[in-house]
């Protein structure tokens, strides 16, 4: 299936289209490798990890092999040609809340964060951001930054300005039609933060929190760090002191290990604390 999609995509002009020779033969190399060995080739584990020269038919590798649909990388493809591309340093504030809305961002690579300003000073971290996904488009209503956004570790983004999004847009309905469809999956994503945020105790929070971020590991269910308590507060909207107070009885009741890298869940967390 993977195959198909590589040589699809390049049958068509897309990614393929100005594609080095060198990075070429390594990303089909890898994939060869990893159907030979009988894997799953759209795993991030198998992410491609060449260099990139900068150029967005290099970048849109990544996203495939990461498993994004054709559609998916040809739609963002279309908005990285039109782009700058560069590195941000992690612990950086991409966008700040409240500053005008002139672009978007596409993310090559990397992971950020999205936060907003709580009461009396506090920060609530809304969701979390990943390659082949972008964030700022809510310059098109003419507001500004609803959010600040920040780099969790080194990122490679494109920016995208506001005018060359509308011109895009304009001449190529169909492409406004993915960015409405993205658009309303982050809508229900975000319903569900506040609908969490509203409803629950700061320990049922907690547990959601863990359920959507745990991954199954060598037979463990484990939340992938580093992840500080602050972190992990500003996710749940509680104070430092309360998540490392209901942390601790986690591990004394022996259903957590928690390290500075992981949290390993040891059993099912009960739903009432």
């Amino acid at each position: 299936m993977a195959w198909k999609v590589l040589m699809v995509c390049s049958s068509r002009g897309g990614f393929g289209v100005g594609l080095q020779s060198a990075v070429w033969r390594a990303v089909v190399g890898i994939l060869r490798r990893t159907w030979a060995a009988g894997a799953a080739p759209f795993n991030s584990e198998h992410v491609v990890r060449a260099r990139y020269s900068g150029s967005a038919s290099e970048l849109t590798v990544r996203w495939l092999v990461q498993g994004m649909t054709v559609d998916d990388a040809a739609f963002l493809l279309e908005l990285a040609r039109l782009g700058e591309t560069r590195s941000w340093e992690a612990g950086v504030d991409v966008v700040r809340e409240g500053d005008p809305a002139d672009s978007m961002y596409l993310i090559h690579e990397g992971e950020l964060r999205v936060v907003v300003a709580g009461d009396g000073g506090r920060t609530v971290e809304l969701t979390t951001l990943h390659a082949g996904e972008f964030f700022g488009e809510l310059m098109l209503s003419g507001d500004r930054r609803s959010a600040t956004v920040q780099t969790v570790q080194r990122s490679w983004l494109t920016r995208v300005s506001a005018t060359e999004v509308q011109i895009l847009l304009a001449s190529r309905p169909d492409l406004g039609l993915r960015l409405l469809q993205a658009l309303g999956r982050r809508v229900r994503t975000l319903t569900r933060t506040v609908r969490n945020l509203a409803s629950a105790s700061v320990y049922g929070r907690l547990v959601g929190l863990f359920d959507t971020l745990a991954v199954d590991i060598d037979g463990q269910r484990v939340v992938p760090g580093p992840l500080s308590q602050q972190r992990i507060a500003e996710r749940v909207g509680a104070s430092k002191a309360m998540v490392n107070r209901l942390l601790q009885d986690l591990e004394r009741g022996g259903y957590a290990q928690v390290t500075r890298d992981r949290i390993v869940l040891l059993k099912r967390l009960p739903s009432r604390w």
